[in-house]
């Protein structure tokens, strides 16, 4: 690796510890490293601005205002009481009702933290009142939101279809397995652990009213994901389609039906929303810049032909791109592991042979993990803000969920079928 990139890497890592945001953090090291590699600080501009210039990447926008409006408008209530009146009454079936929520949500939002923060201010308070303590009902909030990555809509799939160039309808359709395998996984782990706590040990009632009128009153928001859902498997519209048409129908629910968002408070969250959306596009326009710096300083050659050292063979390479993504995910956001080391990956799939949707989404359900894990674990820092709870004592409680997704990582590879579905 040249002085330069090692120099320039160096500086990002410590202007990461010193506080500064990832994504000036990511603008001033690459260009920093085009400087002394005597580029023109034009290309600097023009790599910034190139990070924007995507016709995948207006759905993030979309989906985000979706999820903030759907939080805001009631829908996601409802939802959350839909799935507790299905399964709330079983065993453990507040914390099920809670796994069956962040699935749902998540499959409107595509943000495991937007999915932590609407799914947690209802479900941990409600679960404290049944019995749960407030370290597990935090735990099942965080573990369960990355699911929100994997299942369609996902922006982390969003900003993998930019930088690879698949196809983000097929890898969104290649997400619905994976995730309907980890929520199945999480839903049977949580009942053992309630079971053995004793957390809602006998059977409620089934009550039919309360399910009839949960039913009735969330049917309007269970339509949102099936418009996703179904849309793209119909091929009525694509993923960025989808976005859009799936924002104009959470605004006429939440405005002209449910009618729980004043007019004057419909700016503050659409403000929220481009705030959220900003500093995720600034974080794609600073990582264009750097990834630019790395190509061509020759780093990713050098770190694909380390990673194919250790193995050149399917199974030792994924195995070897997952750790890496682990490693990277426990220190650094979704989007920021995903421009970082994808241009180093990517390149690598036809070169050792493997499929690039059964790599993309076993690399995913790793980055999932990530969420949850310290010392940078998005969706453990949400709960903790939500509830008072350490965020080391949820971290442990979080570990059998992350088998959970090492099982389901596990299966893609062994069982590519339930993601190449998609192709055939």
């Amino acid at each position: 690796m040249s002085p330069e990139a090692l120099l320039v890497m160096g500086g990002l890592i410590a202007l990461i510890l010193s506080g500064i945001p990832i994504a000036v953090a990511l603008l001033i090291s690459g260009a920093a490293g085009l400087w002394l590699l005597d580029f023109p600080m034009l290309i600097v501009l023009q790599r910034f601005t190139a990070g924007a210039e995507s016709f995948v990447l207006l759905a993030i926008p979309f989906f985000i205002l979706t999820g903030a409006i759907m939080d805001a408008g009631g829908i996601s209530r409802r939802l959350i009481a839909f799935c507790d009146s299905c399964v709330g009454f079983l065993p453990g079936g507040l914390a099920n009702a809670n796994v069956g929520a962040s699935m749902v949500f998540g499959g409107i939002s595509g943000s495991a933290v937007a999915d932590t923060s609407a799914v947690g201010s209802v479900m941990i308070p409600a679960m404290e009142r049944e019995g749960y303590s407030r370290v597990y009902s935090a735990a099942i909030t965080a573990a369960t939101s990355p699911v929100g990555m994997i299942i369609p809509p996902s922006i982390p799939l969003i900003v993998w279809s930019f930088i690879s160039g698949q196809s983000l309808n097929e890898l969104f359709l290649a997400g619905i397995v994976p995730g309907i395998l980890i929520t199945l996984g999480m839903a049977l782990v949580s009942t053992w652990i309630c079971q053995k706590r004793g957390y809602q040990r006998g059977f409620r009632p089934f009550r039919p009213l309360y399910f009839l009128a949960s039913l009735k009153d969330g049917l309007l928001a269970i339509g949102a994901p099936v418009i996703i859902i179904g849309g793209i498997l119909s091929g009525v519209f694509t993923p960025t389609e989808a976005s859009v048409v799936v924002l104009g129908y959470a605004l006429g629910v939440s405005l002209l039906i449910y009618r729980e968002i004043p007019l004057a408070r419909l700016g503050r969250v659409v403000l929220d929303a481009g705030v959220t959306t900003a500093s995720i596009m600034f974080i794609i326009c600073g990582a264009t810049v750097f990834s630019f710096f790395l190509t061509v300083a020759g780093v990713p050659a050098e770190l694909g032909n380390l990673i194919l050292s250790v193995s050149d063979t399917p199974l030792g390479f994924i195995v070897a791109a997952a750790a890496l993504m682990f490693v990277l995910g426990m220190f650094l956001d979704t989007t920021t592991t995903i421009l970082m080391a994808g241009p180093i990956i990517i390149p690598l799939f036809a070169q050792v042979g493997v499929d690039p949707l059964v790599a993309t989404m076993v690399i995913m359900v790793v980055l999932a993990i990530g969420l949850i894990t310290p010392p940078v674990g998005l969706c453990l820092f949400v709960v903790s803000s939500i509830t008072p709870v350490k965020v080391m004592d949820v971290a442990k409680e979080c570990i059998p969920f992350i088998l959970v997704m090492l099982a389901v990582a596990a299966l893609i590879w062994i069982f590519p079928g339930l993601v190449t579905w998609v192709t055939a």
